[in-house]
């Protein structure tokens, strides 16, 4: 299926109806962001679950994205996912790449302007330990290992054992705590002092600069041309293609900003962009919705280097990456508000039809609202109107919604993959440019059916907004017909799960020979939050 939108309309429809303040040049309402994670080591290729909360005020925020960044000691973004925002809630996770180095990281969590309106809440940030089997960190041989280290105890926490086998019960209790707002019992990382969130006043240097860009119906693809040489009056098109395609267009202003509003496709694989009948894009780049940062003069990233005899400790950890945690994708392409054309005269499905080798033969056997001209040796497409009259150039060509310019290739292509036509006869009116119709073909899997990428063309991998998920378990829950590797083995925050309604509850010991521990958060009598401790092993028989 191909949607057509007005792009530019569509942002200043939004920035105006859902943002009055902006038009009035009033403060917008501020964000503050919140967020948990279940532990902080990690291999390449696990998840980081993430239940994170945005509000302006007290009451969820209007923004529908939410980043999720890994950050590298150099200052530079690594990874980042899109979580869509719903009534300023989510429930997602970060699939940590798998060519990064085993390093620490810093995960850092925010809105589309967040950072930008409020700094300190609207930035949320934790390190991370990340190991990399294949690119693994320094070793000295001359260290003691991390792993191996008495057990923390805390007067506020309980633990029935310091000592226990796999498959025994752990009780916890916390009788002298109140005001508890999460709990998690998970493997220790020896590896971070600073496991908690960290304040944005502590670490960086200055304010967030950048455009106010609200993201209130999904993602706004941002991209810039060249201001010393931008002509205002071009068109940019911009095509995204997954389950879904579309298309959007755009000009620049005069700084050579251009802002595509992906609205209601929520979720794609990747986006193609060119320049009005296939132009230069020699001067066009994408550019990351991730913020951009500067640290204050000594903040540095803990240093990640270990023992050789952490190594079975380590081992002990890789094997917990294999634990699976079930759930289902809820895929939905929700409404979108502003749709201007195109409804198709008529709908073709090519299945219905003998097949032939060449869209050119398609088009002269089945479709005659298109006639088929061949103008100095190079074969063209006229639409024929309602009144029989017929236009005088080619209509507007799509494939999965990326634009055609070329009607000589598209005549000769060879349709197998395209499951559908779309004919509009009539003029339609994109961006102040007028088409003489329009023939929209989509293929089998939204992926441009093998078609040729336009030679100036710009084409990037980059994904839409993570499809939401329903977790079909508890992230903790004990696998059925596998070993028990659990390094969580209770999250609070855990959509599956729910804070114990007594001070104390129970775990079962995973077989993992590792420290874990218990975390408790509560707040002080001043409102202060405050993080309570205590660890224990798991042994061998």
């Amino acid at each position: 299926m191909v949607k057509i939108f007005k792009g530019l309309l569509f942002a200043v429809f939004s920035l105006l109806i859902l943002f009055p303040k902006l038009s009035l040049g009033q403060e917008v309402l501020a964000e503050s962001v919140s967020y948990s994670i279940p532990k902080t080591i990690y291999f390449t290729g696990e998840k980081i679950w993430i239940q994170a909360q945005v509000l302006q005020g007290n009451s969820p925020t209007s923004s529908h994205v939410l980043y999720a960044e890994l950050l590298n000691r150099e200052n530079q973004s690594v990874h980042l996912a899109k979580l869509l925002l719903e009534k300023g809630e989510v429930f997602h996770f970060l699939e940590i790449p798998d060519d990064i180095p085993s390093d620490n990281y810093l995960l850092r969590v925010y809105t589309r302007i967040s950072p930008i309106l409020d700094l300190e809440n609207g930035l949320q940030q934790q390190f991370v330990t990340v190991f990399n089997p294949s690119i693994p960190p320094q070793v000295r041989t001359e260290l003691a290992s991390v792993f191996e280290t008495e057990v923390e105890t805390n007067s506020s926490l309980n633990l029935s054992k310091q000592s226990l086998f796999p498959g025994e019960r752990l009780t916890v209790s916390w009788g002298s705590l109140s005001n508890v707002s999460e709990v998690i019992v998970r493997v220790k990382n020896p590896y971070l002092n600073m496991d908690w969130l960290i304040s944005s006043s502590e670490i960086y240097d200055g304010k967030i600069e950048g455009n106010l860009l609200p993201e209130l119906f999904g993602h706004i693809v941002a991209a810039q041309v060249d201001p010393r040489t931008v002509d205002t009056t071009k068109v940019y098109f911009l095509s995204v293609h997954g389950r879904e395609s579309a298309l959007y267009t755009d000009r620049p202003d005069s700084e050579g900003n251009l802002y595509f509003d992906i609205g209601g496709l929520k979720h794609w694989d990747f986006m193609i962009a060119q320049a009005d009948q296939n132009g230069s894009l020699l001067d066009f780049e994408f550019r990351s919705p991730a913020i951009q940062t500067n640290f204050k003069q000594g903040f540095e990233f803990p240093e990640l280097v270990i023992s050789t005899k952490d190594q079975p400790y380590l081992q002990e950890l890789l094997i917990s990456r294999g634990v699976q945690t079930f759930f289902i994708e809820k895929y939905s392409q929700e409404p979108v508000p502003v749709v201007t054309g195109f409804v198709a005269d008529r709908t073709f499905m090519l299945d219905d039809y003998t097949r032939f080798e060449s869209v050119e033969t398609v088009i002269k056997e089945y479709v005659p609202m298109i006639s088929v001209r061949t103008r100095k040796g190079l074969k063209e497409f006229r639409s024929i109107n309602e009144n029989g009259g017929v236009f005088s150039g080619n209509p507007l060509m799509l494939v999965d919604g990326m634009p055609v310019f070329d009607s000589d290739q598209l005549a000769s292509f060879n349709p197998k993959n395209f499951e559908k036509l779309e004919v509009l006869s009539r003029l339609f009116y994109l961006n102040d440019r007028e088409f003489e119709g329009v023939m929209s073909f989509s293929s089998y899997q939204s992926n441009v059916g093998g078609f040729p990428l336009p030679s100036n063309a710009f084409f990037t991998q980059t994904p839409g907004i993570q499809i939401p998920v329903e977790l079909l378990q508890p992230i903790t829950a004990i696998p059925e017909d596998a070993g028990d590797y659990r390094s969580i083995l209770f999250w609070s925050a855990d959509k599956m799960s729910e804070m114990p309604k007594t001070n104390s509850f129970t775990v079962t010991i995973p077989n993992l020979f590792v420290p874990f521990e218990v975390e408790v958060i509560s707040k002080s009598p001043q409102g202060e939050e405050v993080r309570n401790k205590a660890s224990f092993w798991v042994k061998k028989d």
